[in-house]
């Protein structure tokens, strides 16, 4: 298994994708592991896949990982096998994450100095007001990149049965939308808004999620349609005065 047949390339020499199987309450989902090269080499893996032998002959073939990234307190369940097979790697994520999941050993979070010192490419923004996710975005600027797990997500018909009925009963068949579970737990507060306003003012080219094609199509207005429902009304009023 060849890395060019593994991973697909959304930038090249800079950014790879990778889809797997996962069944979350029943349903059968596309999940994403993104892969970005930083500068000398290093790779930075997002979200990682189960590190079968040609995945990580894929992997070795990019290059060298440096990084495993656990986006959130949910995406974490192939972190320990994966860090396993790069024991010199460095796992970064929130402490969520090993509260969920004892086997999670985590060395950074993605807003320490030392981890940020060293990632320059890649900016994180933590997605405030969103405990039940305690997520945190990255955004890589050369490319206009968006690097996500689920702050969008979003069913076509080359996904399973099960998640296509799903994304038809809950809104996101065909259409970018939160993930269902996201949008119940979430109220409307000044933190998501203010989350949501400094990611739209990014020079958005794409967002890549754990659950959805590349966004890639009015990328900016794409994500504020998709979380409109937690602005508050106030803030609503004043984008309407003029």
């Amino acid at each position: 298994m060849t890395a060019q047949s593994m991973f697909e390339v959304v930038v090249p020499g800079s950014i790879w994708v990778t889809e797997h199987p996962v069944w979350f309450s029943g349903i059968r989902q596309r999940a994403r592991t993104t892969v970005v090269r930083l500068a000398g080499g290093a790779l930075w893996v997002h979200s990682p896949c189960a590190p079968t032998d040609e995945v990580c002959s894929a992997l070795d073939a990019l290059g060298e990982v440096r990084f495993i990234v656990v986006p959130n307190c949910f995406h974490h369940l192939q972190t320990p096998a994966t860090a396993a097979r790069y024991p010199s790697a460095l796992v970064v994520g929130p402490k969520s994450a090993q509260t969920r999941n004892a086997q999670v050993k985590l060395n950074l979070d993605a807003r320490d100095p030392a981890y940020l010192s060293v990632t320059p490419e890649l900016t994180p923004i933590h997605l405030g007001g969103v405990p039940f996710l305690d997520e945190t975005v990255f955004f890589h600027r050369e490319s206009g990149s968006l690097i996500a797990a689920d702050l969008l997500m979003s069913a076509c018909a080359r996904d399973h049965w099960t998640s296509r009925l799903a994304g038809r009963v809950f809104g996101h068949y065909g259409r970018v939308r939160t993930p269902p579970d996201v949008r119940w737990h979430t109220q409307p507060t000044l933190a998501v808004a203010e989350s949501i306003a400094q990611l739209r003012a990014l020079p958005l080219e794409r967002i890549l999620v754990a659950h959805a094609d590349a966004i890639t199509e009015r990328p900016t207005e794409q994500l504020s349609e998709a979380w409109k429902f937690a602005m508050p009304a106030q803030l609503e009023a004043s984008r309407a005065t003029p």
